[in-house]
């Protein structure tokens, strides 16, 4: 028996994730599952017709691959309301307001620290 290869399109990766050709020419992929396995020779073959198609033994890929979740997969709501937990709710941060300290206007942050002054009143706001 020949031994199997995964091909790697070396251009582009995932995240920290390698991409591999997938079955029947669908793409390329990062699970291992959807990666088309291929023989010695046709993968050392297309490595000879474009250098970035990267072969890599199968046996060897296997070996360091681990599991991954896919974010678009995980709807994490769902899963919580299944195992009835709410999560908390983050603090409410409050965006900082700028008022002149003459008018009462209220200012962008580049109008307020602005060495022209108050576009209202022409009061300097600046420390």
């Amino acid at each position: 028996m020949s031994e199997l290869f995964y091909l790697q399109d070396s251009r582009s990766y995932v995240g920290n994730d390698m991409l591999f050709w997938g079955k029947k020419n669908r793409g390329y992929t990062t699970n291992l599952d959807k990666a088309e396995v291929y023989t010695k020779e046709f993968a050392v073959a297309q490595n000879r017709r474009r250098d970035t198609d990267i072969p890599w033994p199968k046996e060897y890929i296997d070996s360091v691959a681990r599991p991954a979740v896919d974010m678009q997969y995980a709807h994490i709501k769902d899963a919580l309301e299944n195992a009835d937990i709410k999560l908390a709710k983050p603090e409410k941060i409050r965006k900082e307001t700028y008022r002149c300290y003459h008018c009462g206007i209220f200012l962008n942050k580049y109008d307020y620290y602005s060495a022209s002054g108050c576009k209202k009143c022409g009061g300097s706001n600046l420390p």
